[in-house]
């Protein structure tokens, strides 16, 4: 079966992280919808540095849609627009619920400390430099340490059915293709992800 993506876009987002992301998951042959957040949701969003992403989708369209994996990506405005959006966060709590990957890199998991995806579990995370004061080590996430480019912590719930809870976080446009190359072997498997990465010379 075919491993679906969502990644948000916004004005303002981070767009090395965004399209890199994108990118290398589509080479895995990961479906990816790249999302705009923004009321005019069919338009391009200007990014960071001005370069402009044109979504697939809006999300009004997807609003009902399941996917294995849903990404936020950096940028200080757009992970800002992102973590104050409603809507974003019923999506994120969901997938996290249903114990599908919610991933998030440089400033996006200030959407996850706003939406309070995963704060009873005691996952770690990493970020960007800057936006490690906004957290407090420990309460609700651990912070990892700076010299891991993403980080990839789980919280396993047992009983009848167990359930696994994933979040992938990482630091900023320089560790996007690790992160990239992560959420691949995640969704499906080393093998997949050694054969992007050769393939990437990385």
């Amino acid at each position: 079966m075919t491993k679906k993506t969502l990644v948000f876009i916004a004005n303002g987002s981070e767009e090395i992280e965004a399209v890199t992301t994108i990118d290398v998951l589509r080479r895995a042959e990961i479906e990816v919808d790249v999302v705009s957040i923004e009321k005019n949701g069919h338009e391009s969003v200007k990014c960071s540095r001005n370069v402009r992403i044109l979504p697939d989708k809006s999300i009004d369209d997807i609003k009902n849609n399941q996917y294995d994996c849903v990404v936020i990506p950096g940028g200080n405005d757009g992970s800002k627009a992102m973590a104050a959006n409603a809507e974003v966060g019923q999506i994120l709590t969901k997938h996290y619920q249903d114990g599908k990957i919610v991933a998030a890199i440089c400033a996006g998991p200030r959407a996850l400390l706003s939406h309070k995806i995963g704060i009873d579990h005691k996952h770690t995370i990493t970020c960007y430099p800057t936006v490690r004061k906004e957290f407090t080590d420990g309460e609700p996430y651990k912070l990892d340490t700076p010299d891991h480019a993403v980080c990839h912590s789980t919280h396993t719930i047992k009983g009848a059915e167990e359930k696994e809870h994933h979040l992938v976080t990482s630091q900023g446009p320089g560790t996007s293709m690790v992160f990239a190359l992560k959420l691949i072997e995640l969704l499906k498997g080393k093998d997949e992800a050694t054969k992007v990465k050769d393939g990437l010379l990385v």
